[in-house]
C-alpha cells in the first residue's frame, strides 16, 4: 500500500487539491483512504457531500476506551473512498499538534492498517512546525510527500520549512511541488525558481478557476461535480504521477537564498549591540530570584517543583489545594504528604494539622484536556470548589498544562471578580518547569504570603518560626523543641512559617517582632531574604539548629532581645549540665574510638562537637559540597580542619577510608568499604536543640557492641 501526505500552507489549497485527488483515484478503481490532520477538519467534506463527520479527538474525548469501535469513526465516501478527520481544539485552546498524535494512536490502536487499501493520503497543515504535525513524516507512515504552495512569498517560505521537516526524518521521499495558482503576475515564475533551487519538479499546475467555488457550494469536488473539465484531466494526470511513486531528496534553502530566489533581493541582518544596556529604559537590570540550590546551579532536579508547592498547601489548614494536574501526579504528591503523617506518627507520635486532614482537589486532566485544554476542567473544578464554600485555594499546575498553555491566572481572576469573598493564589509551577521540589516549596511559601499576609498587622512580643521542612519526620518535634525553650522564657509563638499553621496565622505573619530560622539550609535562607526585602521582618543573627553551643548562641540572642537574659542564661545552664552528664555516659564506650566523616551537609559542627565530647578521635572530616545537599552554614569557620571538596572520586574515597581504617565511619549513605568499619548515618534533616548529636550516639553503643561480621556469613563453610 502506498502512503503520501499532502502538506502546504493553511488556506492555500491542499485539502481542495487532496480530496479531488482522492476522488480521481477513485475513478480510477483505487481503494483510497484520506485521513484530514488540520484542526478544522474540513479536508475530506467535499467527498462526503459536505456532512460533518465525528472527529477521532471528539470521539476520543467521549467514548470510553472499551466502547471504540474504529467504523464510528471511519466513513464513506465518493465512489467507496473512507474518509477521516482528525480534529482538534478550538483556536488559542489546547495542542493541535499533540491532537495528530493522540488521533494517530487510536487510529493505530483501532487498527486502520487492517483496512484493504491501495493509498492512504494524509491532509496535513504545513506552517506549524510543531511535532504533532511532522507525526505523517516519520517512519511507518507516508512514503511520499507532496507540497502545495502559491507563488506567495509565506506560502514558498512554507514549503521550504517543510522540506526542512522532511529531511531531519528521511530526506528521499519528496514526491514533487504541486502549484495551486492564486492568479497572480509571475507565480510561477516564483514558484519555478523555488523548484529549480531546490532541484524538485514542479508535478501538477492548477489555475485559479470558478469550477472550484461552484462545486465546493455543491458539496462536491471538481472532478465529481464537472467529469469533463480540463481541471478533471489534470487531476487524473497528477494521480498518475502519485501511483508512479517517483521520489526526490528534499534539499531546503537559508532565509537569505530563499529571498534572494524568490524575491530577487538580498537580505541584510541587524547585528545585536550591547553599547547601550537596559538600565537607560528603566528596567531593573538585575532583578532578585529567591531560587533553589538546584535552580541556581542548574543542576539535575530532585523532585517537580509542582509536589514541592503541594507540600506546603496541604500543610497549611483552612487552605484548599486544587491541583491542575492528572490525577497520578495529584496522587503522587497526595502520597508525600499523606506518607510524612504516617512516619510522623510511627518515629514522633506527632503529625501536621493539615496533613492529617489535607483539603485537596484534582482537575484530572486526561488526554482530552491536553489536545483540548484544561481550562474547562480547571473553571468547573474551582467552581465547584467556591459552591462548597471553600474560600481560600491555591491553584497548583502540573507539566501538561504549561505545556497546552492553559490560561490559568486568567480564569482565577474572572472568578475572583466573581467571588470577591475568595482568595484564589495561583501557583504557576507547570511541573518541574520552575525547579525542583525545592523550588516549589519556596514559590508555595512566597505565593501564598503575598496573597494573605497583612502587611499592617499589630506588633505583639512573640516568635515567627521561618523555615519548616513539612515533610521531615521530625519536623514538628524540631519545631516543638524550639517552641518548649521559648515557652520557658514566657514567649509565644506567632506562625509556623509555612507548615502546621493556618490560614489566620499566616496572614498574621508580620505581628510578631522576631524571626527565628529553623535551620541554614538555602531554603531558609530565601525565604529569610523574600520576608526581609518584601516585608521588612527582623530576623536573629543566629539560627536555631543541633548542637549544644548553636542552640546556646540563639537562646541568648532571644534572652537579650526579649529583655529576658537572666531567664536565657538558666534554661542554658541547665542544658549545658545535661549536655555533660550525657557526655559523660558516652564518654565511658567511645572514646579513643577511630571515626571518619563524610557528609554532603556542612552543617556537621553539631557531630563533630559530640565527637569532641565524647573524646573520640576524628581521623577525618570531609564535606562533598553538592548544591543538592549542602546547607550554607560554614564549618570550617568552626573546624578549619574540615575538608570541603567540589569534585571526588568515590572510589578514591573509599580506598582512602580503608586505608585509615576507621573504628566507625559517618557518612550520607552507605559505602562499600571494608566490613569492620561500623557505619551509621547523617541525617539530612537533624534535630534542632542540643541533643540531637548525643542521641544519635547512643544509637550507636549497641551497634558497637555486636559482632562486625554476621554469623549467617560462615553459613555453609
Amino acid at each position: 500500500m502506498k502512503r503520501i501526505a499532502i502538506y502546504g500552507k493553511g488556506g492555500i489549497g491542499k485539502s481542495t487539491i487532496s480530496s479531488n485527488l482522492t476522488a480521481a483515484l477513485s475513478d480510477l478503481g483505487v481503494k483510497v483512504l484520506q485521513i484530514g490532520c488540520d484542526p478544522k477538519h474540513d479536508s475530506t467534506r467535499l467527498l462526503t457531500n459536505g456532512a460533518q463527520e465525528v472527529t477521532v479527538l471528539d470521539y476520543l474525548r467521549d467514548t470510553y476506551p472499551d466502547e471504540r469501535k474504529l467504523e464510528d469513526v471511519v466513513c464513506h465516501g465518493y465512489k467507496g473512498c473512507l474518509c477521516v478527520e482528525a480534529g482538534g481544539p478550538e483556536p488559542g485552546i489546547g495542542c493541535a499538534g499533540r491532537g495528530i498524535i493522540s488521533a494517530f494512536e487510536l487510529l493505530q490502536d483501532l487498527e486502520i492498517n487492517t483496512i484493504p487499501l491501495d493509498l492512504t493520503i494524509y491532509d496535513v497543515l504545513g506552517d506549524v512546525v510543531c511535532g504533532g504535525f511532522a507525526v505523517p513524516l516519520r517512519d511507518g507512515y507516508a512514503d511520499t510527500v507532496y507540497i502545495v504552495t502559491s507563488g506567495e512569498f509565506m506560502s514558498i517560505y512554507a514549503a521550504n520549512n517543510i522540506l526542512k521537516g522532511t529531511a531531519n526524518y528521511n530526506p528521499d521521499r519528496i514526491g514533487g511541488i504541486i502549484f495551486n495558482s492564486r492568479g497572480e503576475e509571475e507565480e510561477y515564475e516564483r514558484v519555478k525558481r523555488f523548484a529549480e533551487a531546490v532541484a524538485i519538479p514542479i508535478v501538477a499546475s492548477f489555475s485559479r478557476s470558478r469550477e472550484f467555488l461552484d462545486a465546493e457550494k455543491c458539496g462536491k469536488t471538481v472532478v465529481e461535480a464537472y467529469p469533463d473539465s480540463p481541471l478533471v484531466a489534470s487531476f487524473k494526470s497528477l494521480a498518475e504521477i502519485v501511483l508512479m511513486g517517483k521520489k526526490y531528496t528534499a534539499k531546503s534553502l537559508t532565509e537569505a537564498e530563499l529571498e534572494q530566489i524568490v524575491l530577487g533581493r538580498t537580505t541584510t541582518h541587524r547585528a545585536i549591540t550591547t553599547e547601550k544596556p537596559l538600565p537607560q529604559l528603566n528596567v531593573d537590570s538585575s532583578p532578585r530570584y529567591y531560587t533553589s540550590r538546584n535552580v541556581q546551579k542548574n543542576e539535575v532536579l530532585h523532585g517537580c517543583a509542582f509536589a514541592g508547592a503541594a507540600s506546603t498547601t496541604l500543610a497549611v489548614s483552612g487552605l484548599t489545594t486544587l491541583m491542575h494536574a492528572p490525577r497520578n501526579c495529584t496522587q503522587f504528591a497526595y502520597q508525600l504528604a499523606t506518607n510524612a503523617v504516617k512516619r510522623s506518627y510511627i518515629c514522633e507520635g506527632t503529625a501536621i494539622h493539615g496533613f492529617a486532614r489535607p483539603e485537596a482537589i484534582c482537575t484530572n486532566m486526561t488526554e482530552a484536556s491536553m489536545i483540548f485544554g484544561g481550562n474547562e476542567d480547571l473553571r468547573n473544578s474551582l467552581n465547584t470548589a467556591l459552591r462548597h464554600g471553600q474560600k481560600n485555594i491555591a491553584v497548583i499546575t502540573s507539566c501538561p498544562s504549561g505545556i497546552i498553555g492553559d490560561d490559568v491566572e486568567n480564569i482565577i481572576k474572572d472568578l475572583s471578580v466573581q467571588h470577591p469573598e475568595a482568595t484564589i493564589v495561583p501557583l504557576i509551577e507547570d511541573g518541574n518547569v520552575n525547579g525542583d521540589f525545592m523550588q516549589g516549596v519556596i514559590d508555595a511559601c512566597i505565593g501564598l504570603t503575598k496573597a494573605f499576609v497583612n502587611r499592617s498587622a499589630e506588633k505583639t512580643a512573640t516568635v515567627n518560626l521561618i523555615g519548616m521542612k513539612t515533610i521531615a519526620t521530625n519536623c514538628l518535634k524540631n519545631s516543638a523543641t524550639v517552641e518548649n525553650i521559648l515557652a520557658q522564657l514566657d514567649i509565644k509563638v506567632n506562625c509556623r512559617y509555612l507548615g502546621n499553621t493556618d490560614i489566620a496565622d499566616l496572614k498574621n505573619l508580620t505581628a510578631a517582632n522576631f524571626n527565628l530560622l529553623l535551620n541554614p539550609d538555602r531554603f531558609s535562607m530565601m525565604l529569610k531574604q523574600f520576608l526581609e526585602d518584601n516585608y521588612d521582618l527582623v530576623f536573629s543573627k543566629n539560627i536555631a539548629r543541633p548542637g549544644l553551643k548553636a542552640t546556646i548562641r540563639w537562646i541568648r540572642e532571644i534572652g537579650e532581645t526579649f529583655s529576658k537574659t537572666a531567664e536565657a542564661e538558666r534554661i542554658i545552664k541547665a542544658l549545658q549540665d545535661e549536655y555533660l552528664l550525657h557526655s559523660e555516659f558516652l564518654r565511658k564506650e567511645l572514646e579513643n574510638k577511630t571515626v571518619y566523616v563524610a557528609s554532603m551537609n556542612r552543617d556537621i559542627d553539631w557531630i563533630l562537637e559530640m565527637l569532641a565530647a565524647a573524646k573520640m578521635k576524628v581521623q577525618k572530616a570531609i564535606v562533598i559540597d553538592r548544591p543538592d545537599y549542602t546547607m550554607d552554614y560554614d564549618v570550617q569557620a568552626e573546624y578549619p580542619f574540615v575538608q570541603v571538596i567540589e569534585k571526588y572520586d568515590l572510589q578514591d574515597l573509599i580506598d582512602d577510608i580503608n586505608q585509615q581504617e576507621p573504628d566507625m565511619l559517618i557518612a550520607a549513605y552507605p559505602m562499600a568499604v571494608k566490613e569492620s568499619i561500623f557505619q551509621r548515618y547523617i541525617p539530612l534533616v537533624p534535630d534542632v536543640g542540643p541533643f540531637g548529636a548525643l542521641e544519635l550516639a547512643d544509637s550507636w553503643l549497641s551497634f558497637l557492641k555486636a559482632p562486625t561480621v554476621e554469623g549467617w556469613r560462615k553459613d555453609g563453610n
